[in-house]
């Protein structure tokens, strides 16, 4: 058996439109992945996320749109771990762990994980250096991303831009999982 682990990509507010809010164009294309990869019998479970001024985290909002399109899929979501203001990919990790075993679910099985393109990299190395036993990596892009991204990720929408910030943002998550290391040593 396998578990399925999304990263979440995002969320997007338009004020203009009947103050809605969407997936981000990438995160609906990972999405898409999983609804079309995972089989009915294996869970899902979506990271925890940020909520970029919507009234729904994006964990929540994915766990919405995956139940819409397939209502047989297992999909777990985190409650009450968020530690900071903002969760960046270690964190999404970090917190996922923490709440599994809570639940006493951890470790799990081996993990496909569920991510946009460019993030594969940074992805699998913090899930990895978290614990988690990461079988395959399912990256996807999107066709179109004509959803504007909260200006903290607007550099989606410019892939060499992405590319940077990805590289920046690994060589701070690894700084971060280190100092986790250190302390959890210290108080374990």
């Amino acid at each position: 058996m396998v578990s399925h682990i999304v990263v979440t990509e995002g969320l997007v507010f338009r004020k203009d439109y009947a103050n809605s809010y969407f997936l981000s164009n990438y995160f609906e294309a990972v999405l898409q992945q999983v609804l079309k990869q995972v089989p009915v019998d294996e869970k899902v479970y979506i990271s925890p996320g940020n909520c970029f001024d919507c009234p729904e985290p994006e964990e929540q909002c994915a766990a919405k749109y995956l139940l819409h399109y397939r209502p047989e899929l297992q999909v777990f979501i985190p409650e009450n771990v968020k530690d900071r203001p903002y969760l960046d990919t270690f964190d999404n990790a970090r917190l996922l762990r923490k709440w599994l075993e809570q639940q006493g679910k951890w470790p799990l099985e081996p993990v496909i994980l569920y991510c946009n393109q460019p993030h594969a990299l940074r992805s699998q190395l913090m899930f990895k250096l978290c614990g988690y036993n990461i079988q395959q990596v399912i990256t996807s892009y999107p066709e179109l991303a004509n959803r504007t991204m909260p200006l903290r990720l607007i550099y989606y929408h410019y892939f060499p831009a992405n590319l940077l910030y990805e590289y920046i943002a690994l060589l701070y998550d690894l700084i971060r999982v280190y100092r986790w290391k250190i302390d959890s040593k210290f108080s374990g």
